[in-house]
């Protein structure tokens, strides 16, 4: 399959043959990279998604971004919003006061690429005081874990609705 640069492209499920056709993206082809999970039939793979965290760990906005929808709904623990742009600002707002790591659990993906189902660990490291956070109030060198359960409505090859739910775990028992 070819994106619109006439680059070829081949996405499998092999993280090896993944990383191959990505680096045939080259540089700036985001939007390629995004959209290459729907063409011709293949639908987005766990290596697939696990460029998407990639990107979103390394805090680089213009590949992450590159997954959502214009209109994307996005539902997580500290912000609803709707946009890509939007869904860019909150995590712009966010690294001023924080690193933000996300590692992949589980991944569960419907056989038509419509959704995933994801069950991920979110780290935050605090790099300034945030004692408005909307999930509690961080101090510099504060650090918090929590695992959730993340469902991602796909279309085109790009998210369109993302919601979130944190996992709590009984009294006494790890996540």
């Amino acid at each position: 399959m070819k994106d619109d640069k006439a680059v070829p492209v081949a996405l499998a499920p092999s993280r090896r043959t993944f990383i191959a056709g990505a680096a045939a993206l080259g540089i700036g082809s985001t939007s390629a990279l995004a959209r290459a999970a729907t063409q011709e039939g293949t639908v987005p793979s766990q290596a697939w998604f696990e460029a998407y965290l990639a990107a979103f760990n390394r805090a680089d906005e213009a590949v992450f971004s590159a997954y959502y929808a214009d209109d994307v709904q996005f539902f997580g623990q500290a912000a609803q919003v709707t946009g890509r742009q939007a869904v860019i600002d909150f995590y712009r707002g966010v690294r001023k006061h924080l690193h933000e790591k996300v590692d992949l659990l589980t991944y569960v993906g419907d056989p038509s690429g419509a959704h995933i189902l994801a069950v991920l660990r979110t780290t935050l490291v605090a790099h300034t005081d945030w004692p408005d956070m909307p999930t509690g109030a961080l101090k510099a060198g504060d650090t918090r874990s929590s695992v959730n359960f993340v469902m991602y409505d796909i279309k085109d090859g790009r998210f369109t609705r993302v919601r979130s739910a944190r996992f709590s775990p009984q009294k006494g028992r790890s996540a």
